[in-house]
Protein backbone atom coordinates (compact mmCIF):
# COMPACT_ATOMS: atom_id res chain seq x y z
CA UNK A 1 0.00 0.00 0.00
CA UNK A 2 2.85 2.63 0.64
CA UNK A 3 4.97 1.87 -2.40
CA UNK A 4 1.39 2.21 -4.67
CA UNK A 5 0.45 5.42 -3.03
CA UNK A 6 4.44 6.46 -3.54
CA UNK A 7 3.59 5.44 -7.07
CA UNK A 8 0.77 7.37 -7.18
CA UNK A 9 2.46 11.20 -6.29
CA UNK A 10 5.41 10.20 -8.37
CA UNK A 11 3.51 9.08 -11.70
CA UNK A 12 2.38 11.77 -14.26
CA UNK A 13 -0.07 10.57 -16.62
CA UNK A 14 -2.34 13.24 -19.30
CA UNK A 15 -5.25 11.68 -20.96
CA UNK A 16 -7.49 14.10 -22.85
CA UNK A 17 -10.88 13.16 -24.55
CA UNK A 18 -11.87 15.84 -27.44
CA UNK A 19 -9.95 18.50 -26.36
CA UNK A 20 -12.41 18.94 -24.26
CA UNK A 21 -11.86 16.83 -20.48
CA UNK A 22 -8.41 16.40 -19.48
CA UNK A 23 -7.66 13.78 -16.57
CA UNK A 24 -3.97 14.30 -14.90
CA UNK A 25 -1.89 12.66 -12.18
CA UNK A 26 1.64 13.64 -11.01
CA UNK A 27 0.12 17.35 -9.65
CA UNK A 28 2.19 18.80 -6.96
CA UNK A 29 0.55 21.90 -6.96
CA UNK A 30 -1.63 24.09 -8.81
CA UNK A 31 -0.11 27.34 -9.24
CA UNK A 32 -3.53 29.48 -11.01
CA UNK A 33 -6.24 29.04 -12.71
CA UNK A 34 -9.01 31.19 -14.42
CA UNK A 35 -11.51 30.73 -17.17
CA UNK A 36 -8.46 30.89 -20.16
CA UNK A 37 -5.71 29.38 -18.21
CA UNK A 38 -4.47 27.21 -15.97
CA UNK A 39 -0.61 26.67 -14.90
CA UNK A 40 0.30 23.34 -12.59
CA UNK A 41 3.65 21.97 -11.15
CA UNK A 42 3.73 18.30 -11.68
CA UNK A 43 6.92 16.16 -11.34
CA UNK A 44 7.77 16.64 -14.81
CA UNK A 45 7.78 19.96 -14.70
CA UNK A 46 5.27 23.50 -15.22
CA UNK A 47 2.57 22.25 -16.84
CA UNK A 48 -0.03 25.32 -18.78
CA UNK A 49 -4.06 24.69 -20.47
CA UNK A 50 -4.66 27.68 -21.98
CA UNK A 51 -8.21 27.94 -23.75
CA UNK A 52 -11.83 28.84 -23.18
CA UNK A 53 -14.30 28.54 -20.64
CA UNK A 54 -11.70 26.29 -18.50
CA UNK A 55 -12.90 24.59 -15.31
CA UNK A 56 -11.45 22.66 -12.77
CA UNK A 57 -14.07 20.26 -12.09
CA UNK A 58 -12.15 17.86 -9.78
CA UNK A 59 -8.98 18.35 -7.50
CA UNK A 60 -7.54 16.10 -5.13
CA UNK A 61 -3.88 17.08 -4.31
CA UNK A 62 -2.97 14.38 -2.03
CA UNK A 63 -3.56 11.83 -5.06
CA UNK A 64 -1.52 14.39 -7.07
CA UNK A 65 -5.33 14.44 -9.42
CA UNK A 66 -6.76 16.83 -11.40
CA UNK A 67 -10.04 16.99 -14.04
CA UNK A 68 -9.90 19.61 -16.11
CA UNK A 69 -13.18 20.50 -18.46
CA UNK A 70 -13.55 23.57 -21.55
CA UNK A 71 -12.00 24.72 -24.69
CA UNK A 72 -8.51 23.37 -24.70
CA UNK A 73 -6.57 24.92 -27.42
CA UNK A 74 -2.91 24.93 -25.63
CA UNK A 75 -0.86 22.77 -23.15
CA UNK A 76 2.73 23.71 -23.03
CA UNK A 77 5.49 21.99 -20.50
CA UNK A 78 7.91 23.87 -18.65
CA UNK A 79 10.99 22.01 -17.45
CA UNK A 80 12.34 22.77 -14.22
CA UNK A 81 15.83 22.76 -12.93
CA UNK A 82 18.45 25.04 -11.68
CA UNK A 83 18.65 26.88 -14.52
CA UNK A 84 15.61 26.63 -16.11
CA UNK A 85 12.82 27.79 -12.84
CA UNK A 86 9.61 27.40 -14.08
CA UNK A 87 8.52 30.33 -11.91
CA UNK A 88 11.75 32.72 -12.83
CA UNK A 89 10.59 32.13 -16.69
CA UNK A 90 7.06 32.51 -16.09
CA UNK A 91 7.30 35.86 -14.35
CA UNK A 92 10.09 37.36 -16.88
Amino acid sequence: MIQEQARTQTSHRLTMQDRAKVELTGVTEVISFDNEEIILETVEGGLRFGGEELHVKRLTLERGEIAIEGRIREIAYQETGKDKSFFGRLFR
